[in-house]
């Protein structure tokens, strides 16, 4: 081959290995053209999370809000029922991704804190029926203060962690909070300027009931630019501090002893790694109309719910928003928050910065390096062709194992589009030398006809 086509075998092997770096550069793989095949790895090919044995969603859906009477959100007093009906079935714990950022209503609870002052200064309060009459409005104004209701059936469960909300520019409108963050901060064995998710602020429910639940947690999801959401983010740095997600603070509550361990993983790929997906029916579920309407004692919700990490939100048709995932649409939050929690503990984490990123970058240039040698020495564009088909298919498999095996997700088209424009540059040196030889042929064949006679 001519020197000149080495140049252009050369550019196209360098076109294939800066799309690898780029990639890397950006925080790995999947680049901009490899969402599709991702998605379609991720959501067909790669082993899907199995069946929960041991969390069950509680949602709140359709049949819950019918069996009520009531509209999203549920009032404070039907949660507390919630709650208390929960903490008697003895779970582990309970997450909920529901932001209790503003107190409940108290124009009432007002009007008849008013009364009752005005009682109590009036000197009625002294004689036995003034001292009656107070005791029942103090009795009924402590059952129509909801917060204070859901502080106590909070405090009475084993282990409630609360949604948070950090305040990126996708959150809605939220106030943030005023004494600090929703929790003690995470000690993340890498800079939190390095994690995915920044945020200035954290909004949280109101003081009295984080007081009384065991923990906070963010409810923040990482959309790519296609409205996907392919990374959990298990930590977020809000103001310097590193806070944990509703997944990894449920993880922490649950197993204080792996603490060390299951930080390290919520580390990974800059505290936001991708995420193996389950089968959609992989959650058991109870609709919390069953667990309000079911009688004490009962077997059913005893066996469902008892020892078991229970998940609380929204599910009701038009209410859990139109999360995105790998090959679903319109994914409860709360169940995403759930499969995070699982694929955390279970170490099935999938990374693609760091390390792999760098691996994955040499990995192309060993696949573009050895077509660059290899088709140098073969004697026919069959022969090149297929040296190319080989290793793509090679490095395909390759890649396919190091996501299904360890984990590592590596880039996968920038190797492709290399050695397409390589094998394009190779074919088109053949034709145009082949082209040459003919000429050089017909030209003799003109300069002596009588050799063809």
């Amino acid at each position: 081959m001519r020197p000149r086509t080495a140049v252009w075998r050369a550019l196209g092997a360098l076109v294939g290995l800066a799309m690898a770096c780029v990639t890397a550069a950006t925080g790995g793989a999947p680049g901009f053209l490899e969402h599709g095949l991702y998605d379609a790895a991720v959501s067909r090919w790669l082993p899907g999370v199995p069946t929960s044995a041991d969390l069950v969603l509680v949602e709140v859906d359709d049949r819950t809000l019918a069996t009520l009477g009531e509209r999203w959100p549920l009032s404070r007093a039907t949660w507390a029922r919630a709650f208390r009906a929960l903490a008697a079935q003895r779970p582990a714990a309970v997450a909920v991704d529901v932001v209790f950022d503003q107190p409940g209503p108290r124009d009432a609870l007002d009007l008849g804190e008013e009364v009752l002052e005005a009682l109590q200064d009036s000197g009625l309060a002294a004689q036995p029926a003034g001292a009656a009459l107070v005791s029942r409005l103090e009795a009924r104004l402590h059952a129509q203060d909801g917060d204070a209701r859901l502080a106590e059936a909070l405090s009475e469960g084993s282990g409630v962690i609360l949604g948070a909300a950090a305040l990126t520019g996708d959150v809605p409108v939220m106030a943030p909070l005023e004494d600090g963050a929703p929790g003690a901060p995470l000690a993340l064995p890498l800079p939190v300027e390095a994690l995915r998710l920044q945020a200035p602020a954290v909004a949280g429910s109101i003081a009295p009931l984080r007081m009384a639940a065991r923990g906070s947690g963010t409810l923040n999801m990482l959309v790519d630019d296609d409205g996907v959401i392919r990374r959990y983010p298990y930590a977020v740095n809000v103001g310097g501090r590193a806070w944990p997600s509703l997944a990894l603070a449920t993880a922490l509550h649950l197993m204080p002893e792996r603490a060390s361990s299951l930080l390290a993983m919520a580390a990974l790929d800059q505290g936001a790694p991708l995420m193996r997906l389950p089968a959609p029916d992989w959650l058991p579920r109870v609709s919390l109309a069953d667990v309000l309407t079911a009688e004490p004692g009962s077997v059913g919700l005893d066996l469902a719910l008892r020892g078991k990490t229970l998940f609380v939100g929204v599910t009701a048709t038009g209410l859990h928003g139109q999360s995105t995932l790998p090959g679903q649409v319109a994914v409860p939050g709360v169940e995403i928050h759930a499969f995070a929690l699982d694929n955390l503990r279970a170490g099935r984490l999938l990374r693609s910065s760091g390390v792999v990123a760098l691996t994955g970058v040499l990995e192309t240039a060993v696949v573009l390096l050895a077509f660059a040698l290899l088709c140098r020495r073969a004697r026919s564009l069959r022969a090149v062709l297929g040296l190319a088909l080989l290793l793509a298919v090679l490095h395909g498999v390759l890649v396919g194992w190091l996501a299904a095996d360890p984990g590592w997700v590596v880039p996968l088209v920038p190797a492709w589009v290399g050695l397409a424009l390589m094998l394009l540059v190779d074919a088109a040196a053949r034709g145009e030398e082949l082209g040459r030889q003919r000429s050089a042929l017909r030209r003799l064949f003109s300069r002596y006809p009588q050799a063809t006679s």
